[in-house]
């Protein structure tokens, strides 16, 4: 099985996990076979990808970071902050939604916990919002709080902190909803003062409605930087909580491979090489390194096109080496299948690279990372789950 962006998936093309509506029904079953107009809805209602039946990846798993029922509950859980926020409740938000946050992060420790999948983005997202800016933060919110929770629960933490942690990663954003234009704000020049001050929003937002002190100070800090020239307080060093070093270092690299903001999506090894040039200086040089042994940066069932011009699924990845996957190769250059794919080891092919994600020819800055669906296409209010 593999993951494709909907946008490439083609009629005939058969699906290989259903598709339920919120609502607990049936939209589109296993081996439902896609038409033209069935790939045009889904687009429509906003979902960005498609695990597909494709012939020589039947033994091929994709990775799930959390279960989707999970992913539901979470997505549920921000979604109800930024109604809350959006109705003018613009100073706390309530109890209920509070004890809602901490009870999902709750399920999201205990789901890590159990499933023990490898480190990796994107979090695929099962649930959709018709405003896409709200959307994008979502996304952000998860992937920053899904990883940031995972290193949590590999360097010990427990109980209490690590969910006010996992809380904080998920929230670390959230005074961006407080600002004067709301998510329409962006970190440039010129709106940059304005701008900055989400980070002390955000956090007088958490302590003030009754978050930990650790979930508030997530918000605070992830913007300073280890050299003192992050914001708002320009701390350094040690005086940075080391797990709200983690929070920065997620929340830079989902930026740069999704391509929010004002720049273009990047590859993820080309993102990991952004966070290697400010190793030591931005970000702890221990937690790169950590980083970079930790994620695997193609997650199995990923479509990809390699350098060679050859289209291949991600179908594993060796331990001490997960930024250069196992691809086995199911296409040609001009996208014909093979009669006998073949899996290529980029560990020992070293003249091999990925050069792009999906099938297009024209992939490479147009991240399959990106999740947001085709802004030409407008997204209908409705809400499903893949199972």
């Amino acid at each position: 099985m593999i993951i494709m962006r909907t946008s490439e998936c083609r009629p005939g093309m058969k699906l290989g996990r259903s598709i339920y509506t919120e609502q607990g029904h049936v939209l589109a079953g296993r081996g439902f076979l896609l038409t033209e107009h069935a790939i045009l809805k889904l687009q429509q209602m906003g979902l960005p990808f498609l695990h597909i039946e494709e012939q020589g990846t039947e033994d091929i798993a994709p990775d799930q970071a959390i279960r989707d029922e999970t992913l539901i509950v979470l997505h549920g859980a921000l979604s109800h902050v930024m109604d809350e926020l959006s109705a003018g409740a613009k100073e706390t938000v309530s109890g209920s939604v509070v004890r809602f946050c901490h009870d999902s992060a709750k399920l999201l420790v205990d789901d890590l916990r159990v499933r023990r999948n490898h480190l990796c983005l994107p979090v695929h997202l099962s649930t959709t919002l018709t405003d896409g800016d709200k959307q994008h933060f979502v996304e952000h919110a998860l992937n920053v709080g899904v990883c940031a929770t995972k290193l949590g629960l590999e360097e010990g933490l427990s109980g209490e902190e690590l969910h006010a942690f996992s809380m904080g990663a998920m929230l670390h954003d959230i005074g961006r909803l407080l600002l004067p234009n709301g998510l329409d704000s962006k970190a440039m020049n010129s709106d940059f003062a304005e701008y900055g001050n989400h980070a002390e929003l955000g956090f007088r937002l958490l302590r003030d409605s009754g978050f930990p002190t650790l979930t508030a100070q997530c918000a605070l800090f992830h913007h300073e930087r280890v050299d003192g020239s992050g914001y708002p307080f320009g701390l350094q060093g040690h005086r940075i909580h080391p797990l709200i070093q983690w929070v920065s270092i997620f929340d830079m690299f989902d930026t740069l491979v999704n391509g929010r903001g004002q720049g273009s999506p990047m590859l993820p090894h080309e993102a990991l090489e952004v966070i290697y040039g400010g190793a030591g200086s931005l970000y702890d040089m221990e937690k790169v390194c950590r980083l970079r042994d930790s994620m695997a940066l193609f997650p199995k069932g990923t479509t990809v096109r390699l350098s060679s011009g050859e289209i291949g699924v991600v179908s594993g990845f060796d331990e001490d080496s997960k930024q250069r996957p196992i691809v086995r190769v199911i296409r040609n250059p001009e996208g014909t299948a093979l009669d006998r794919p073949y899996e290529v080891d980029l560990k020992r092919q070293l003249h091999l690279m990925i050069s792009g994600f999906g099938t297009s020819k024209s992939v490479h800055g147009s991240s399959a990372f990106d999740l947001a669906a085709d802004p030409s296409h407008a997204r209908e209010n409705r809400v499903f789950h893949v199972v």
